[in-house]
């Protein structure tokens, strides 16, 4: 009797899969949006940077639909996306196209995210994913940039203040999540002793 040949799952450690290809393919878009920002192609550099979000969408949507999210995923993907927002609100600064404190906030968030991510890691040996009022706040910071791109001035002002409100936001729950790991950790070697 002849069986069909066993196809494996990629396990939740693969580098390689589908979804962080698409990912990382994202974060090589980061050089040539830069270049077109800083260049003054603004309609190609708009219509890269609603590709680069539609790959932001698809990584998530082919990691689910073929049962591959990764621990590498869950690291590959908002660096993609921090690289890339960060390097756009960087360019539209130069171009004097969003405020300095506005840049310094949102460079200043993905600092705070990812230390947290440092110290989470010494209590966890999980990656802890991206949370939906982090999601929220990049789309946010994107759309604000996007307007800014293409110099509309009133859309870019509410997603100034929007961004601001959901990067403060975010920063409180990932806090409180860095917190609740903290204290579970110690709650749990406290059991032990």
């Amino acid at each position: 009797m002849h069986s069909e040949p066993r196809i494996l799952a990629p396990t939740r450690d693969d580098l390689l899969t589908a979804s962080n290809l698409i990912s990382l393919f994202r974060l090589l878009l980061t050089a040539p949006v830069a270049y077109l920002i800083y260049t003054d192609h603004t309609w190609w550099a708009f219509g890269l940077c609603w590709f680069a979000a539609l790959t932001d969408w698809l990584d998530g949507y082919v990691a689910r639909a073929t049962n591959t999210v990764s621990e590498w995923g869950k690291v590959i993907d908002p660096v993609a996306d921090k690289v890339l927002v960060g390097t756009i609100v960087v360019m539209l600064l130069v171009r004097g196209l969003l405020p300095l404190w506005f840049v310094a906030l949102v460079i200043g968030r993905d600092v705070l995210i990812v230390l947290g991510g440092v110290v989470a890691r010494r209590y966890s040996t999980v990656v802890l994913p991206s949370m939906w009022s982090g999601k929220l706040a990049v789309s946010a910071i994107a759309w604000t940039g996007v307007t800014a791109l293409v110099q509309w001035t009133t859309a870019r002002d509410v997603g100034v203040a929007v961004s601001c409100l959901l990067i403060a936001v975010s920063l409180w729950q990932y806090a409180r999540r860095l917190h609740g790991l903290i204290r579970q950790t110690q709650e749990n070697l406290y059991q032990r002793q």
